[in-house]
């Protein structure tokens, strides 16, 4: 990578597959058939590849490309920046999978498959760990959940009601608590959707 790149930071990949995929849609993979890491599994056997749902239509609602990885130690990623309009944007997204190169290839790049840019972002991770993503509306897995908060009086809600920043390149993201329990989580979230501002 160019002297550009960023360190993101590590993930694992402990089903030793590694799973790039659209984070609007990365719920729905149960509802057209077979889980996304059964999917993502079979296409890493294969040396990677380009999954997607209807399998059978031009037009997918569900995309994502899988890879094998190291699932016995933490997998480096960084990003290359670019500017996109007015802000930045990734244009490169490098991860060491932690295997060494088949020895059949020459070292040159292969193309697992093409992937949209999702407004709703993108999501890289372990493909059994996204099989427990329930989205938005879903019910919590472990009993925890996350709230956060934005917008023009995010700063006062801060001052009143605490919270951290969650963590976005190029900025901060968000106000926000996270991995409460689901009755706090509810309660706080009760208590900024009730609470407004002084009128200036």
């Amino acid at each position: 990578m160019s002297e550009t790149s960023v360190d993101l930071g590590v993930l694992t990949a402990p089903s030793g597959v590694l799973v790039l995929g659209m984070a609007g849609s990365i719920d729905q993979w149960p509802g057209m058939g077979d889980q996304l890491s059964v999917r993502a599994l079979a296409a890493a056997g294969l040396g990677g590849g380009h999954i997607h749902e209807p399998a059978d239509s031009e037009e997918w609602w569900c995309k994502a490309v899988a890879v094998s990885a190291a699932a016995d130690r933490p997998l480096k990623v960084r990003a290359e920046p670019w500017v996109f309009y007015d802000g930045p944007v990734i244009s490169v997204l490098e991860v060491d999978l932690g295997l060494p190169w088949p020895s059949d290839r020459s070292g040159e790049p292969i193309r697992l498959g093409d992937l949209p840019i999702d407004r709703c972002g993108m999501v890289l991770g372990d493909a059994r760990a996204l099989d427990s993503f329930v989205g938005l509306d879903g019910e919590s897995v472990d009993g925890l959940a996350d709230v956060t908060y934005w917008g023009k009086y995010a700063d006062d809600a801060h001052a009143r009601f605490g919270g951290e920043r969650t963590p976005q390149y190029g900025g901060q993201g968000p106000y926000g608590r996270f991995d409460l329990p689901l009755r706090e989580a509810h309660e706080f979230a009760d208590r900024i959707r009730s609470w407004g501002p002084a009128p200036a």
